[in-house]
């Protein structure tokens, strides 16, 4: 213990009859106590050394303080009552002190951590249109750009960013890199090159094709996306939509089990539906204007199934979930 309580009324009307040479060899005893938290010795011999006691005056006055405020207990040792509730009670509220600062660091930690995590987000999702922030961007800042060239709407940019926790993983976005600290750093141009293909042209909020793509694509589900991937701006070019590449990694995550890698999967299958005049599956909009008049969604989705493991079990291509291109498609009918 570093301190203790003194209460002066109760100490003098308990060592009223003490001489001067007693009180300071009461006193030297009870700091003993305090400090080392443990009961003193029996042997009085080690007590003279404690109390500082030479003379045989002074070895007279501990032997009196000892044996009358520090009796022998059942384990061998001299108590004190009032030192032991006093030593009880210190020691319970630096334990609770204790995890007052420990729970206090952890909530820190955890919003920094959190922080973090909504900042990769946001700064993810801007990348994905061709925005590229400063890395001493403010948070409101961020939000505001998220806001104009990414949702459109504050409230889905809100709704967005409380699905991140600190540890990265969102519902939405997928896995976000917590090891990268954007608040405080540059952000490496290698990594943040924005999308100037001259297939990406403008379209809503300024955001180009390909980053309206990556952005629809992650809202269906699919975590991994790159706009600047030459196989998605060859399929932009060749006339395949954002919302049909969108549609396409829908659909492919909804099986069971889902492709491995909906990104690539998404944009092959879409190309060569294109080239073959087929439209993909609308999973959300059965009745939509990607909607298979012939099948529902789900039928779509089964039927197309059955054939790929028809032709799977023939040799035909690779096993389900890879990234293969299916061979047989629904035509639209006009």
């Amino acid at each position: 213990m570093i301190y203790f309580e003194m209460y002066p009324g109760d100490y003098l009307k308990d060592t009223t009859r003490l001489s001067l040479v007693e009180h300071g060899a009461y006193f030297k005893l009870m700091l003993a106590y305090y400090a080392e938290e443990q009961a003193l010795p029996e042997s009085l011999a080690e007590l003279h050394i404690i109390a500082g006691a030479i003379s045989a005056g002074d070895k007279a006055a501990v032997k009196k303080v000892a044996e009358r405020y520090f009796p022998v207990a059942e384990d061998g040792l001299r108590h004190s009552k009032r030192c032991d509730e006093q030593i009880a009670t210190a020691q319970t509220r630096i334990a609770d002190g204790q995890g007052r600062r420990e729970d206090k660091r952890a909530a820190e930690a955890e919003r920094q951590a959190r922080t973090r995590a909504r900042r990769t987000m946001l700064f993810e999702d801007l990348r994905n249109v061709g925005v590229v922030p400063s890395g001493l961007a403010s948070m409101a800042e961020l939000k505001a750009l998220h806001i104009t060239h990414v949702t459109g709407d504050e409230g889905v940019t809100l709704d967005l960013l409380s699905r991140v926790t600190s540890h990265g993983e969102s519902r939405v976005t997928g896995g976000v890199n917590t090891g990268v600290n954007t608040g405080n750093q540059t952000p490496d141009p290698r990594s943040i090159t924005p999308d100037t293909s001259l297939h990406a042209q403008g379209s809503l909020s300024g955001a180009s094709d390909a980053g309206r793509a990556c952005v629809l694509m992650r809202q269906a589900g699919c975590h991994s996306t790159n706009p600047s991937h030459p196989d998605l701006i060859a399929a932009l070019d060749e006339g395949v939509t954002p919302q049909e590449l969108a549609d396409t990694a829908a659909e492919g995550l909804t099986r069971s089990p889902p492709v491995a890698k909906p990104f690539p999967w998404a944009i092959q299958t879409a190309r060569s539906r294109k080239a073959a005049g087929a439209t993909p599956t609308n999973t959300t909009n059965p009745g939509g204007p990607n909607a298979n008049p012939q099948l529902g969604s789900a039928e779509h989705v089964a039927e197309q199934r059955r054939i790929h493991e028809q032709r799977a079990a023939a040799g035909g291509f690779g096993g389900s979930g890879g990234d293969v291109i299916e061979g047989e498609f629904q035509c639209v009918q006009h």
